[in-house]
């Protein structure tokens, strides 16, 4: 009887995890989703970003055509350098192409979801 209970313990962890494995494999993707849908749409926009330590972060901007390289902390932003475009150009695609087949490997786990058009 003890051995059961273990078990159903076990199961329910398994469970639990494979839940939270889901919900950051999800949260993960609507990020990639959210970034590169709203860099296309917007004149200026964090494209990304790094927390260097508790009140320092590292931006990487899109400001027109041109990517710009700012540190926020301590109450102010400064301009460290420019990136070339072509640089972040790729670094995007990657993404967008980890995106894609991310949302792969979902639709073939749930084929009965629709996807919007």
């Amino acid at each position: 009887m003890g051995t059961g209970i273990w078990l159903n313990y076990a199961f329910v962890l398994l469970v639990v995890g494979l839940m939270l494995l889901g919900l950051y494999a999800l949260a993960r993707g609507l990020g990639r989703a959210r970034m590169l849908v709203g860099v296309q749409q917007k004149l200026v926009s964090v494209v990304d970003s790094t927390a260097l330590g508790p009140q320092t972060t590292l931006f990487v901007v899109k400001a027109g055509e041109k990517f710009l390289l700012v540190g926020g902390g301590a109450g102010h932003l400064a301009t460290l350098a420019e990136i070339p475009g072509d640089e972040v150009s790729g670094w995007m695609d990657h993404q967008k192409a980890l995106y894609e087949a991310q949302g792969a490997g979902l639709r073939r786990l749930f084929p009965g979801v629709k996807t919007p058009k």
